[in-house]
Order: structure tokens, then C-alpha cells, then sequence
């Protein structure tokens, strides 16, 4: 292996290089570009590499060999495929260690704005997770949103309304390594003739079950995906469905997560993508309390390498609507979302229309306080007991601590009042009614 100094500036230097001497459409560096390298263990891979001659063929063959035989293959091949034959080597630094900016300079810098794809949602380049139970909707909502970058269309807009977040036109890519390419492509006309928009050929491809498998935990599979991307010109958004596929043999419980997800930041800052990843929530709770964060499946590597992870939530009463709520965002906070998803169907229950609508967001306190004070609007006076029961009918989706925390809220407000019953039992009614 190639000692620690040369694994960042060097290696990228070294790589630039090598990609000279091999590629044919790029003239040689010249002996100066070379000599820097001096004193450098990859010095000696370049000189053998020009050894050969002037065949790029052999050039090729000669570094690969000396590549595999310094167990170098998997550290400096993606750097050379990445590397960038325009640059000028000249321009390129071979110090080590930290390369600090001034607040000077940055005083006097003109730093480009975040490229918002869908606004406070999916910046580009960036890694984003959307993640749930199953048959959550998670798949579709992020379908959804795909379609209207595809069309150029505001997402999520009320019915009748002209709200909705803000999109950018951009083209589409989506890996769909698990539901086959039927369905998918039954989802994706449904979607596209409930939005009514025709969008331009390119604008959104799918691969589905694709051979070769998307293993993301080698390393030489990392440059063949940036490959495949770059050839397809300007895509702003690529969607795997689901993360968990693209693992191969790493388990994504373990800390070698981190290699894989390290491998989706390198295809995103390359390509300069916006990469959608869905996952799986974990089942029950959680750990740490239930907290939402804690709630993605896998490592804590997987959350760490996001730029933001959303939880798509469905309603346990109505089957139809979802909660998309922002968990972890490096950035502008994004706004917590309520959404119904409108469909039909054919005879074969396939698919026909499909899209999801806007509506009100109702965080759970709050629907906690409407099914309380609906219960005694219908029932008048109720004890606890049966305050919680009558909540709990109104509304399935309310655990019991739900609707306690409501009942303690309300009459902290004064919105709700008691009486003491016998054995000390609170007896509830609405404050006005206990007025008259």
C-alpha cells in the first residue's frame, strides 16, 4: 500500500498523470509534470508505465499489472477513471495535509447558491433518504415527486390550488432493484396521465433488475455507475429503490456501511446528481425512545452519509393519506408535509390514475385535541376512562399517551373542565358547556 501522505493530493496528481499516458485521445505529460512525482512511491508506477513505449495499449497493460501486483487496483483506478485529461497538471497541488481557505478570500468569493431540484427537499448534488415501513408509499410518493421534476410542475399542490413546492425541470433516472419492470412501469403511466404532461423523451428513464447487479460495495463498480450516468448526458436526479440492494455482501447493519454509502457520495458529487434512496424503517419503535431518527433501518452510518432523510408515514385510519416528515436536514428546514394519495383502477386493480394532493398537516397533538373535544361535543360528559375510548374511536391512528397528553393539554388550557366524581373520578365537558 502507498503510505498515508500520498493517499489525498499526490494520488490525485499521480492519477491525472497515468490517465495521460494511457488514454489516446490525450497528449503526454511532459518530463516536468513527471519529475514532481519524484520521491513519490507512485513515481516508480509511472515510469514503468512510460517504459513501454508509446503504445497506449501496452502503457495500459503495464499499469494495471503494476496496479494488481501492489494491491493498488481498488484504490487508484477510480481516481483515474474520475480524472480529467483537459486539466492543466501544472495547476494541480501535490502538498499533503490540510489545504485551508480565508475568510478574505471568502469575504470576496462569489459562492453559487444551493441548486434546489425540489425545494428544501432535494438539493442537487446531494444524498437523500426517504424511508418508511412497508406499503407506506414511500416508493410512490417518491414517484410522485420524480414525475413532476420530469414535467417541470410544482409538487404536492392542493386540489384547485396553485401552491405546491417549488420544482426545477431536470432529467430523471430511477434503479428499480425490486419490484420488476412491469409494475413499475404500470406505477409510472399512471402517474404520468393523472399529471397530465407529456415530458420530453429522456427526461425520465428507469433500469429495472439491471445486469450487471448495482453492487455498491466494490469498488470497481463505482466507476462503471459513474460511467453509465455521465453517458447519458445532463441528469440532475438518480432514485435506487431500495438502498439496502446495492450492499452485496456488506451487511448493512455493520460499520462498513460507511463504505457504501461513501460510495454514493463519490457518484453524487462526480455526476453531480441528487441521489433519492428508499429504505426500509426499522420494525416497533425503534431505539433511543422511538425517536424518528432512529427509526431508518441500519447503521447509523446510513443517516450519517444523507444530507437529509424524510420518514413517509401513512395513516393508520386513512389508508390513503401520508405524512412526509423531515428527520435529519443539513440545511434549510424542510416543512412537514400531509398528503392524499387519489387513484383508480382498472378491473385487474392495476394502476390506471395515481398521484398524491396536498392537504392540511395535522401534527399529532393537534388531532389528539380535535378527537377529545369531538368525543365530549357527542357525548357530553365523560369520565377518563371513557374520554380515552371515545378519542381513540374518533381517531385509530392516536396511541393511549396521544390522547392523555391531549386531555392534560386541554385542561391546562381551560378548554375542557372537571368535576370530582365519586372515588375521586375527573368527570370532563367542554368549558362552555360547563358554563351555562
Amino acid at each position: 500500500m502507498i503510505p498515508e501522505e500520498t493517499n489525498t493530493t499526490t494520488l490525485k496528481y499521480a492519477a491525472h498523470v497515468l490517465k495521460r499516458l494511457t488514454d489516446y485521445g490525450a497528449s503526454d505529460p511532459t518530463a516536468e509534470d513527471v519529475k514532481r512525482l519524484s520521491g513519490s512511491p507512485l513515481f516508480e508506477i509511472v515510469l514503468s508505465v512510460l517504459g513501454e513505449g508509446r503504445d497506449k495499449e501496452k502503457r495500459k497493460s503495464r499499469l494495471n499489472a503494476e496496479l494488481t501486483a501492489r494491491g493498488l487496483d481498488m484504490v487508484l483506478q477510480p481516481e483515474i477513471f474520475n480524472a480529467d485529461v483537459r486539466v492543466d497538471l501544472s495547476s494541480l497541488s501535490l502538498s499533503s495535509g490540510w489545504q485551508p481557505f480565508d475568510l478574505a478570500d471568502v469575504m470576496n468569493e462569489d459562492i453559487p447558491p444551493i441548486e434546489w431540484v425540489v425545494k428544501y427537499f432535494l438539493p442537487r448534488p446531494s444524498v437523500v433518504v426517504f424511508f418508511g415501513r412497508p406499503k407506506h408509499k414511500k416508493t410512490l410518493v417518491v414517484l410522485d415527486m420524480c414525475h413532476h421534476i420530469a414535467s417541470g410542475l410544482n409538487w404536492m399542490i392542493s386540489p384547485g390550488g396553485n401552491d405546491g413546492i417549488e420544482v426545477r425541470s431536470a432529467r430523471v433516472v430511477w434503479v428499480d432493484l425490486e419490484n420488476g419492470a412491469r409494475l413499475l412501469k404500470r406505477r409510472m403511466k399512471a402517474f404520468g396521465k393523472a399529471l397530465g404532461a407529456a415530458p420530453s423523451r429522456g427526461a425520465f428513464m428507469a433500469y429495472s433488475m439491471p445486469d450487471p447487479w448495482l453492487d455498491l460495495s466494490k469498488p470497481e463498480n463505482i466507476p462503471a455507475m459513474i460511467e453509465r450516468i455521465k453517458a447519458l448526458g445532463n441528469i440532475s436526479v438518480l432514485t435506487i429503490d431500495h438502498l439496502s440492494q446495492v450492499f452485496g455482501t456488506i451487511d448493512e447493519n455493520s460499520a462498513l456501511a460507511s463504505q457504501v454509502m461513501g460510495a454514493i457520495r463519490q457518484i453524487s458529487e462526480v455526476c453531480n446528481v441528487a441521489i433519492i434512496l428508499i429504505h426500509h424503517a426499522k420494525k416497533g419503535a425503534g431505539k433511543d425512545g422511538g425517536l424518528l431518527e432512529d427509526m431508518l433501518r441500519g447503521s447509523g452510518a446510513i443517516l450519517a452519509g444523507c444530507d437529509a432523510a424524510f420518514m413517509v408515514e401513512r395513516d393508520q385510519s386513512d389508508k390513503n393519506q401520508v405524512t412526509i416528515k423531515p428527520v435529519a436536514v443539513r440545511g434549510p428546514d424542510a416543512p412537514n408535509i400531509s398528503a392524499t394519495f387519489s387513484y383508480e383502477q382498472d378491473d385487474n386493480l392495476d394502476l390506471t390514475l395515481a398521484r398524491f394532493w396536498r392537504i392540511a398537516y395535522r401534527s399529532v397533538a393537534a388531532r389528539a385535541h380535535d378527537a377529545v373535544l369531538r368525543a365530549l361535543q357527542e357525548k357530553g360528559k365523560l369520565n377518563h376512562t371513557n374520554l380515552r375510548s371515545e378519542a381513540k374511536r374518533i381517531d385509530s391512528s392516536l396511541s393511549d399517551q396521544n390522547i392523555r397528553d391531549g386531555i392534560a393539554a386541554l385542561e391546562g388550557t381551560r378548554e375542557i373542565v372537571f368535576i370530582v366524581g365519586s372515588k375521586g373520578a375527573k368527570i370532563y365537558e367542554l368549558k362552555e358547556e360547563a358554563d351555562e
